[in-house]
C-alpha cells in the first residue's frame, strides 16, 4: 500500500457535549464554547439552542460510527439549596459546589464493576470534572444544581452496550479525553499498518501499540526509550496491529492493555469492539478455573468479576488470562517478539 490513509474527522464525547452545554447555560451565549479538555487544550463546540436556565449541544462523533451522534445533550443549571439525591454527584472547583444530576435519557448503574458505583447515574468521573472545571473557569460559583438529560436517550441506549453492562434508563455520559477519535473502519486499520511500517523504515526495532489514552500514558512512562511516534493507538484492531508488525519486520512489539481487552485477546478475538465481540467469561472454566459459586454466565465485564471474587482469586484469573492472551498474540506475531503489558484502570502495571 502506498500513499497516506484518508484523514478521519474527530468528534467530541457526550461528556464534552454536556460540559459545553453547561457553559452555554451559565453564560447565556449561543456562541461556540471554547471547552477546556482534560489535557488543557481547548475545543470549540457549537451550541444548538438556549432556553431559560438551559442549553443544548448536539453530540458529534466525527467519522466514528457512534450511535450517540446526533443526540441532543441538554443541561439545566440553577442555584440550589436543597439536598442532593443518592444518585447525584458533588464536584468542587474553585468557589463552585456542583450537584450533578441525571435527567431523562441518562442511564443509572445497576451492576458493579464499572467506573461509577451501583445506584449512581451513568456520568463518568472525567466528564464530571470537566463540568465543574469549565463552569468555574467562566465564573460560575456557589452551590449549583446541574441536570443532564438526553431526549430519546432511552431508545438510543438500546443500541449500545448499556443494557448488557447493567446501565438502565438511558445513555452514559462518557469520555476520557473529551475527543472521539474514529477507529471502527478500514481507514483507521490502514493507518495502523502505515505507522508500523514507518517505524521500521525509520530504523526502529521496537514499537508499542495501545488501546487508549490511559494505556498510552502508562506505556510511555514505563518504556522511556520509545519515540512518540512509536506508541501507536490501535483501539480494537489488535489482529491488524500484530500482523502488520510481523509483516513490517518489527523485532519487538509491546502491547499495552487493560483486563477487558486482555480477556478478549485470550479468546482470540481479532476485533475487540464491544459490538464485534462479547465477553464470555465462561471461557475461564474451559481454561481450568472452576470458580464455584461465581455466576460467570451473568457477568459481562472483568470489573464485575473483580467485584465478585477476592483479590488473590482475581490475580489468578489475570495471570491465566495473560498466559492465554500472550500465546494467541505470539502466534499471530510470528518472528516478532510480543511483550504484553497489563495495566489496571489507574495505569498501574499489573503484569
Amino acid at each position: 500500500m502506498t500513499g497516506k490513509a484518508a484523514k478521519l474527522r474527530n468528534g467530541y464525547t457526550t461528556g464534552s457535549a454536556a460540559a459545553a452545554a453547561a457553559v452555554a447555560a451559565f453564560t447565556r451565549s449561543s456562541a461556540p464554547v471554547a471547552l477546556i479538555l482534560p489535557k488543557g487544550k481547548t475545543l470549540d463546540i457549537p451550541v444548538a439552542r438556549l432556553w431559560e436556565n438551559g442549553a443544548a449541544v448536539i453530540k458529534d462523533g466525527g467519522d466514528d460510527p457512534d450511535v450517540t451522534t446526533g443526540c441532543e445533550i441538554c443541561v439545566e443549571l440553577m442555584p440550589f439549596d436543597g439536598e442532593a439525591d443518592s444518585s447525584d454527584y458533588i464536584e468542587y472547583s474553585g468557589d463552585l459546589e456542583l450537584i450533578i444530576r441525571a435527567g431523562k435519557g441518562v442511564g443509572r448503574v445497576t451492576r458493579p464493576g464499572l467506573a461509577v458505583p451501583v445506584g449512581k447515574s451513568a456520568i463518568n468521573p472525567v466528564p464530571r470534572r470537566m463540568l465543574a472545571e469549565n463552569l468555574s473557569a467562566v465564573g460560575c460559583c456557589g452551590r449549583q444544581l446541574l441536570t443532564i438529560s438526553v431526549p430519546g436517550g432511552v431508545a438510543v441506549a438500546e443500541k449500545t452496550m448499556n443494557p448488557t453492562l447493567g446501565i438502565v434508563g438511558g445513555i452514559s455520559i462518557l469520555g476520557q479525553t473529551g475527543i472521539v477519535r474514529p477507529y471502527s473502519n478500514a481507514a483507521y486499520a490502514a493507518t495502523i499498518t502505515l505507522q508500523l511500517r514507518s517505524c521500521v523504515a525509520s530504523g526502529m526495532d521496537t514499537a508499542a501499540v495501545v488501546t487508549g489514552s490511559r494505556s498510552a500514558e502508562a506505556v510511555k512512562r514505563d518504556f522511556l526509550f520509545l519515540a512518540e511516534e512509536a506508541v501507536i493507538p490501535i483501539a480494537d484492531f489488535i489482529h491488524v496491529a500484530v500482523v502488520s508488525a510481523k509483516k513490517a519486520g518489527l523485532n519487538r512489539l509491546i502491547v499495552g492493555c487493560m483486563p477487558g481487552k486482555l480477556f478478549k485477546y485470550a479468546c482470540g478475538e481479532k476485533n475487540t469492539h464491544a459490538h464485534k465481540s462479547k465477553m464470555n467469561l465462561l471461557k475461564l472454566r474451559e481454561w481450568g478455573l472452576e470458580l464455584p459459586g461465581i455466576g460467570l454466565e451473568k457477568m459481562d465485564t472483568m470489573g464485575e468479576l473483580a467485584e465478585a471474587v477476592d483479590a488473590e482469586t482475581f490475580r489468578r484469573i489475570l495471570e491465566l488470562t495473560y498466559t492465554k492472551a500472550n500465546e494467541c498474540l505470539q502466534q499471530w506475531g510470528g518472528k516478532t517478539a510480543i511483550e504484553l503489558v497489563l495495566y489496571d484502570n489507574s495505569g498501574k502495571r499489573e503484569i
